[in-house]
C-alpha cells in the first residue's frame, strides 16, 4: 500500500514539475517572439504576434495531450492502490474484486483514450504495416528497423509515400534527450520532421492535395514520423512539389530551408527581392544545412555576405555567393573580422560554442546576432541586453514554419535561383550511418535518408 501512494505522490510531482516548466517556457519564448514583433511596424509585427499565437497553440494542444496521458496514469494508480487494499482484507473474495476492479480501471483507461481521440482528431489506423526506424528510449540512436502499423491520415491530414527524408541536427538531439522536457518524444518514436513523397491518402477536410500529388511537407517535432516508408502530415504544411524538384532536393527545405529563411526576412530584415537598405551580413558555418541555404537567400537580397568554414569548404562557400570566405580555424577567421573591415548589421549564427562576446566588437551599432540553435546562455544574454538597453542585441531564433513560406522556397529552386546541395544518400536500411554522419557534425549541405 505504501509503495503505491508514493507511486501517485511521485506522478504528482513530476507531472506538476514538467507542466510548470513547459509553461515558464512558453510564457518565455512568447516574451520573446512579442518584443520582436512590436519592434518593427505592419506586416512584420503582425508575422511576430503570429509567431506568438502559433507556439502558444503548439504547446497547448501538446499540453493537452500530456494531460490526458496523466489522467490515464493516474487513474490507474489510484485503481492499483485500491485494489491492493481490498486485496490485503479480503482474502476469501480478493481475486473477485481484484478482477473487477482491473476491468474498472482499464475501463477507465479505454475512456480516457477515447475521450484524447475525440478531442485530438483520433487514432484511426491502415491495417497494413510500413518499416520504420523506432526509439524505444533517450538513449538507443536509430536502434531499430521494425514493422508498425501505418499510420492514416486524421482531418486535415494527408498520408505521403516517402520518397526521401532528410536530417537536421534537431533529430538526434530529441533522440539524445538533449530537448527534453521543451520538446519531450513518446515512445515507441519514429523521428525526422522533413519528407518529400506522394500523397496516397487524404483525410476529411482537405482540399488542396488529391492521391497521385507529389509534395514536400513539415511534421511536427512532437510527432515526427520521417524513418519510415509513410508517414503523416497536416494539410497546411504540406505543398506541391513541382517535377522539376526532385524528392531529395524537396527533402531538405522544411527545417533548414525554413530556419534560413525566418532567420533572415524576419530577424535580420533583408527584403528577398533586392529592396531595402544594403545589409551587412556575417554567416557562421556556411556549409552546413541550414548555412549554404542563409548564404544563398542572402545573395537575393541587398547584401554584402561575409561566411565562415572549414578549409575544405571554402570555395564550395564562395560558389554559393558568399562575397567573403574565412576558414573559421584560422586565427582571422576565429576573430571573426570582415576581411575588408565592414561591421555586421546581422549574424545568421549557424554553429554552436561561440558566445555573443565574439561577435560583438565586429557588430554595427544596432547589429544583433541570431541564434539559431540557442541555448540557455543565449537566453540569458537576451535578458541581459534587453534589461541594460544595448543597442546590440542577441536574438533566440524560435522556428515557426510556416506552408506559404515553404512554398516560397520550392518554387525558387524550381526557378533555379536556391539550390539544395546533397552531402550524401543512404537507404533507410542504413539509417544509422547517416544519423552517425548528422552527429558528427562536418556535413556538407543536407543529409538524404530514402526508403
Amino acid at each position: 500500500m505504501v509503495l503505491f501512494l508514493l507511486k501517485i505522490i511521485f506522478l504528482a510531482v513530476t507531472t506538476l514539475s514538467n507542466i510548470v516548466f513547459r509553461i515558464i517556457f512558453t510564457t518565455a519564448a512568447s516574451l520573446i517572439l512579442l518584443i520582436q514583433g512590436l519592434k518593427v511596424p505592419g506586416e512584420a509585427a503582425k508575422g511576430g504576434l503570429e509567431q506568438v499565437a502559433d507556439l502558444i497553440k503548439s504547446c497547448a494542444e501538446y499540453l493537452a495531450e500530456f494531460a490526458f496521458e496523466v489522467l490515464s496514469s493516474v487513474a490507474s494508480a489510484v485503481f492499483d492502490v485500491v485494489k491492493e487494499g481490498v486485496l490485503g482484507y479480503v482474502s476469501a473474495t480478493g481475486s473477485a474484486i481484484g478482477g473487477l476492479m482491473e476491468q474498472t480501471r482499464n475501463s477507465i483507461d479505454g475512456l480516457v483514450k477515447e475521450l484524447v481521440s475525440e478531442v485530438l482528431g483520433g487514432f484511426s489506423e491502415m491495417v497494413s504495416t510500413i518499416v520504420a526506424d523506432l526509439w524505444n528510449n533517450y538513449k538507443d540512436a536509430v536502434g531499430y528497423h521494425v514493422e508498425v502499423t501505418a499510420p492514416a491520415p486524421k482531418k486535415d491530414e494527408v498520408l505521403i509515400k516517402v520518397e526521401a527524408a532528410s536530417l537536421n541536427p534537431v533529430d538526434w538531439k530529441l533522440q539524445k534527450g538533449m530537448l527534453r522536457p521543451i520538446l519531450p518524444s513518446k515512445f515507441p518514436f519514429i523521428p525526422v520532421s522533413d519528407v518529400a513523397g506522394e500523397v496516397v491518402e487524404v483525410g476529411f477536410g482537405v482540399k488542396k492535395f488529391k492521391p497521385g500529388d507529389k509534395v514536400v511537407a513539415y511534421l511536427s517535432l512532437f510527432s515526427g514520423g520521417g524513418l519510415a516508408e509513410f508517414a503523416v502530415a497536416k494539410e497546411n504544411l504540406t505543398v506541391p512539389r513541382p517535377p522539376e524538384v526532385s524528392a531529395a532536393e524537396a527533402a531538405g527545405l522544411p527545417i533548414a530551408g525554413l530556419t534560413a529563411h525566418q532567420a533572415l526576412t524576419q530577424s535580420a530584415g533583408v527584403k528577398l527581392d533586392g529592396s531595402g537598405p544594403r545589409k551587412n551580413l556575417l554567416i557562421t558555418a556556411a556549409s552546413g544545412g541550414v548555412g549554404h541555404y542563409a548564404v544563398q537567400l542572402a545573395k537575393l537580397g541587398n547584401t554584402h555576405v561575409t561566411a565562415t568554414c572549414g578549409a575544405r569548404n571554402l570555395d564550395f562557400v564562395k560558389g554559393l555567393g558568399a562575397d567573403e570566405v574565412l576558414d573559421y580555424k584560422t586565427p582571422d577567421g576565429a576573430a571573426l573580422k570582415s576581411p575588408s573591415g565592414q561591421k555586421y548589421d546581422a549574424v545568421i549564427h549557424c554553429a554552436t560554442g561561440t558566445p555573443f562576446s565574439a561577435f560583438e566588437p565586429n557588430l554595427s551599432p544596432t547589429g544583433k546576432v541570431i541564434d539559431v540553435t540557442p541555448s540557455f546562455g543565449s537566453f540569458m544574454t537576451f535578458a541581459v541586453k534587453k534589461l541594460t538597453w544595448s543597442k546590440k542585441q542577441l536574438v533566440p531564433l524560435f522556428g515557426v514554419p510556416k506552408g506559404e513560406n515553404l512554398d516560397y522556397l520550392v518554387q525558387l529552386v524550381k526557378e533555379g535561383k536556391l539550390k539544395t546541395v546533397i552531402d550524401s544518400k543512404h537507404p533507410l536500411s542504413e539509417a544509422e550511418e547517416a544519423w552517425a554522419k548528422s552527429i558528427d557534425g562536418h556535413a556538407t549541405g543536407k543529409i538524404i535518408v530514402e526508403p
